[in-house]
């Protein structure tokens, strides 16, 4: 093995050596090269094992860095790529910006957690300085870099569970998207020249007069380019960077920091109507230069001193994991949030930012923070961002485990009332109304008095409540919607629930309280189907067959004048429904 090693690290050092012989534009193109091959092996690894991207990118530039094989060379070449990465990072975070969004979480209380969380955070890394020994500057860095809760890690998850249209999603995201507003403030903070007022003073006009700048070339200038530009989407790609280095290089002559610029410029065109097309023409490009920005960092991961911020790590991970969430969850539950949406929001926000890295950077460069501080910090974002897959993934058990302790909380008001019931017993339970339980309900309303609704989405609990049918928000698999629940007098069960884990618990529980219950479930392929039917499903419903089967009869039967007459028979039928439920 030794010897292997050895091989290897002669191997390298060869490459290397023949490397310096290349002139200066090839030894870029071979940088570039070897970064985004071993990047890609990485990755690769990294998505076998369901994990974040992010650490995989920073893997690799501790391994093509000067710490470990130091193959790539031109490490201010990368750097300068990576500040690009930080651009448009920042860039898309700001397109994400609506409030539209974070009201749909109830502005007054997103506002109220956010800064609140933000505050209680910062004062208590404030308090710790001296146990951490930390100067109080260097306590202020802590205490914003451990704040945040990654973006750009938890949409992506959410997403990726059909999740962010539910409460405690929506509240994630608003609480996210207010954390990067509060972000690009502290970066303004940060950058200034002093903490003196008149500094900062100075620091927040300069930002005041680019944020003007953006509304009146949004109004006058933005909205009118943009529809013109719509027209080609090569130009509308153009626009969009032109945009975006234009805000860049104004920042620069306001003197404050160009990633403040990029972010503005993302703001300025959140509320286009293009804003769609835009992300999907600059996500390509930002995803190349974001994976240079995180190779970057690895880059600059050094080993030498962690061994004596071994507490600073300690405290940051048990910030991130246990601290930030039990503040986050006690805040919630003031604001009226059920136990269950507060640790499942919580949780998810359970890890450090993208913008912590970002801040660490210019605490760096401002000499306030030293190479072991910031390779501490670039550590416990790699941890943190490791492992929230898992936390996220596993909410459910978690918050089982750990809903004793939350429920001490119970003395808090609960004013998250997401549910109508009448005195009459229920005998048609329907999980998932939103999916294809919307055209069901056009017969289950016919028989209201019976029926019983449960979903994962509160606009749709809502538009219920409103026409009074009986109806609780929820996850149907949680022991505390169970309890709600008479189970026992069922006579009919419809789930649209495709997730087959979560069905597959629900037809057992029902098979087991209620046995003569005729149980109709969703099955998403083939063979869980067969299995769910094997677990004595009454029928299941496969809903890509029947699309198909639907298509096939319409391609096999219909004539072109046929086909028009079913178009609009569908389209009634259709606006029908929307009238019935909203």
């Amino acid at each position: 093995m030794i010897e292997l090693t050895g091989r290897v690290i002669e191997i390298v050092n060869g490459v290397g050596n023949h490397i310096g012989t290349l002139p200066a534009s090839e030894i870029i193109i071979f940088d570039l090269a070897v970064i985004l091959i071993l990047s890609a092996i990485f990755a690769l690894i990294a998505r076998t094992f369901r994990q974040p991207l992010i650490p995989a990118y920073v893997l690799t530039g501790l391994i093509l860095g000067p710490l470990v094989f130091g193959v790539v060379k031109n490490v201010d070449l990368i750097n300068a790529f990576s500040e690009i990465g930080i651009a448009f990072l920042l860039f898309t975070a700001g397109l994400e910006i609506s409030f539209r969004k974070i009201r749909e979480a109830n502005l007054k209380k997103i506002a109220l957690i956010g800064i609140l969380q933000v505050g209680v955070i910062f004062g208590v890394a404030l308090l710790l300085a001296n146990f951490l020994g930390l100067t109080t500057l260097q306590a202020a860095y802590v205490g914003i870099i451990l704040a945040f809760g990654s973006t750009m890690v938890d949409i992506k998850l959410l997403a990726d569970r059909n999740e962010l249209v539910t409460l405690h999603g929506r509240l994630i995201l608003g609480i996210l998207l207010l954390q990067d507003l509060i972000a690009i403030i502290a970066i303004v903070v940060f950058t200034s020249n002093g903490f003196a007022a008149a500094s900062l003073g100075i620091a927040f006009i300069k930002l005041s007069a680019v944020l003007s700048a953006a509304i009146l070339l949004q109004k006058f200038v933005l909205k009118k380019l943009f529809r013109f530009a719509a027209e080609s989407n090569e130009f509308l790609f153009l626009c969009s960077l032109a945009v975006l280095f234009f805000f860049i290089i104004l920042a620069y002559i306001s003197d404050i920091s160009i990633v403040i610029g990029a972010f503005i410029a993302g703001i300025s065109l959140a509320n286009s109507p293009f804003k769609l097309e835009l992300e999907s023409r600059i996500s390509p490009l930002r995803d190349f230069f974001a994976i240079l920005f995180f190779v970057a960092l690895g880059m600059q991961l050094v080993l030498t001193g962690i061994g004596s911020r071994l507490v600073l790590l300690g405290a940051l991970l048990i910030g991130a994991f246990l601290i930030k969430p039990i503040i986050t969850i006690v805040l919630l539950r003031i604001t009226g949030y059920q136990p269950r949406t507060s640790f499942l929001t919580a949780i998810s926000l359970a890890q450090l930012s993208e913008f912590s890295l970002i801040i660490g950077m210019i605490g760096v460069m401002t000499g306030v923070l030293d190479a072991s501080f910031f390779s501490t910090v670039i550590l416990a974002t790699i941890i943190t961002m490791s492992v929230t897959p898992y936390l996220i993934k596993y909410k459910g058990g978690l918050y089982r485990f750990f809903r004793y302790p939350i429920r001490s909380l119970g003395f808090l008001p609960m004013m998250e009332i997401l549910e109508y019931k009448d005195k009459k017993n229920k005998k048609i339970l329907l999980v998932g109304s939103h999916r294809m339980g919307g055209a069901l309900m056009e017969e289950l309303l016919r028989k209201k008095d019976d029926l019983l609704v449960i979903d994962y989405n509160p606009e749709v609990i809502g538009v219920l409540m409103k026409k009074k049918v009986s109806c609780v928000y929820g996850d149907v698999c949680s022991p505390e919607m169970l309890d709600k629940i008479d189970l026992k007098k069922l006579k009919l069960l419809i789930s649209t629930i495709p997730d087959y884990e979560q069905t597959m618990f629900l037809l057992r529980k029902i098979r087991k309280v209620a046995p003569k219950a005729k149980i109709v479930v969703t099955g998403s392929r083939i063979s869980e189907t067969l299995k769910l039917y094997r677990a004595g499903a009454d029928y299941v419903v496969t809903p890509k067959i029947l699309a198909g089967t639907e298509v096939g009869n319409i391609l096999h039967n219909y004539t072109p004048a046929d086909l028009k007459k079913a178009r609009e028979r569908h389209l009634e039928h259709l606006k029908e429904i929307h009238r019935l439920l909203y």
